[in-house]
């Protein structure tokens, strides 16, 4: 059967694929914003502090890293739409016992459920719909990407907000299921399986070596600033380099690797990996700490701050398309660099917010943060996986996914975690202000980071090598 080609490249089959993938792809990121209003309310209800609910979102970041290196492996091995429909199962079960849940811990199991089902399915998402356009036409298509992704940031908080107002936070979770039992309906009746992927070995060491090493890292890295014993988290940290270390030795003496470390070895490739993970770092962190200073020190209710945080989904979206389109015509420098100074411009201005500040004004400076995201996001990612060959897109994917989920476990532990100096900075000046102090100290540790973001951007990331 014939199929006419349509915009950027792909047919009327790609284009039904691609709507598959990006249902999948739009219930994983609304399950993360869905959950982003909730957390004040589950810290309460639950009687646990800020670097204790954080943890709902760290250890999504840990178990993903843990996952995503073996996507290459796994794409190799199964069909497309046997591991696509597993993962959404997986995903389904997971929400369901998130919201029955009768304690934190096993809330946090049930969310590892769910961080294991993402750390299949959206690495495949990427991999397949980059495989599906021509590089000169992919920034577009990403840009189109994140239109459809942004919608869950749009609809997410205010959703959220209603629900957890009317219905309580659990009822969240019972919508997920619903919406996943949806999505694993529409991969077994349309998503069509793909060939060409390279066969590769399921080495147990490797496996082991990287399971080990990442879980000892994002351990470390979690519990470094709010554990009582910080020398144990050093050296959980030191060791899981040291085990990483290994790994990637390891991958270069295997006739076939588990996963290609050497793409790190591009320079484009590695230069965006540093502006990726950074950045996630950075932004996973504002996305925790904001619904916690709007409710918390602005006396916003869940619906609030979820209307307080839409309009900046909307605002990304639109930008998503045009900032693909720059990066398509005329290359990567320009679109980054002007994101780069709105993210650091609404950066400084979130550290200089305090308890009398408009709502609209935080909803202002969000909008400015999340245009700027999207101005260095996508273009950063695709101008790096352009620089590798098509047969090693997973391999590449595959590592930039797993380093972006450092970087989330990075900001939303250490980052978050800076909350706890709020006393020492208020001093005697009382319970609200130390609060306040908290959220201040962490939103100078984001500034710090994304201005390291721009420094790099203006050092490494260029239109030519």
């Amino acid at each position: 059967m014939c199929y006419h080609p349509i915009p950027m490249g792909l047919t009327k089959q790609d284009i039904v694929q691609a709507v598959v993938l990006l249902a999948g792809c739009l219930l994983v990121v609304l399950n993360y914003t869905l959950l982003a209003p909730a957390l004040p309310v589950i810290m309460h209800e639950m009687n646990v502090g800020e670097t204790t609910v954080q943890w709902l979102t760290s250890i999504y970041a840990m178990v993903e890293a843990i996952v995503i290196p073996m996507n290459a492996f796994l794409l190799g091995r199964f069909s497309v739409r046997k591991l696509f429909a597993g993962a959404f199962v997986l995903f389904a079960c997971g929400s369901l016992a998130a919201a029955v849940a009768p304690t934190f811990a096993l809330l946090l199991v049930a969310r590892v459920m769910q961080a294991a089902a993402t750390g299949v399915a959206m690495p495949m998402v990427w991999t397949l719909l980059l495989l599906m356009a021509p590089k000169e036409n992919r920034g577009v298509l990403m840009g189109i990407v994140g239109v459809v992704i942004s919608f869950a940031p749009a609809i997410g908080p205010p959703a959220s907000g209603a629900i957890i107002d009317a219905f309580g936070w659990r009822s969240l979770f019972f919508i997920v299921a619903g919406i996943s039992v949806a999505v694993i309906a529409f991969t077994l009746a349309l998503l069509k399986n793909r060939d060409g992927f390279e066969r590769t070995s399921f080495d147990v060491p490797s496996m082991a070596l990287s399971s080990a090493g990442m879980f000892a890292l994002l351990y470390g890295l979690s519990t470094f600033t709010s554990t009582a014993t910080p020398w144990l988290s050093a050296l959980l940290i030191v060791a899981g380099l040291v085990l990483l270390g290994v790994f990637v030795r390891r991958q270069g003496r295997l006739e076939v690797p588990m996963l290609r470390v050497e793409t790190l070895r591009t320079r484009r490739f590695r230069n965006a990996i540093i502006v990726c993970c950074l950045l996630e770092a950075a932004l996973i962190a504002i996305d925790v700490l904001l619904p916690l200073f709007l409710q918390n020190s602005l006396g916003q209710t869940p619906t609030q701050t979820g209307l307080v945080m839409a309009p900046a989904a909307l605002a990304g979206a639109v930008t998503g398309v045009v900032a693909g389109r720059i990066f398509d015509k005329h290359g990567v420098r320009r679109i980054v660099l002007v994101g780069a100074v709105l993210l650091e411009g609404s950066a400084i201005a979130l550290c200089l917010c305090g308890a009398g500040t408009w709502v609209v004004l935080v909803a202002g400076i969000y909008c400015i943060e999340t245009i700027g995201w999207q101005c260095v996001s996508t273009p950063s990612n695709t101008w790096g996986i352009n620089s590798l060959p098509n047969e090693i897109i997973q391999h590449g994917n595959a590592v930039m996914s797993t380093l972006m989920q450092v970087g989330a476990s990075f900001g939303t532990a250490v980052i978050v975690s800076l909350t706890a100096f709020g006393p020492l900075v208020a001093g005697t000046a009382g319970t609200e202000a130390a609060t306040l102090a908290g959220y201040h100290v962490a939103f100078v540790g984001t500034a710090v980071l994304l201005g390291i973001v721009a420094l790099v951007i203006f050092l490494g990331v260029r239109d030519k090598e």
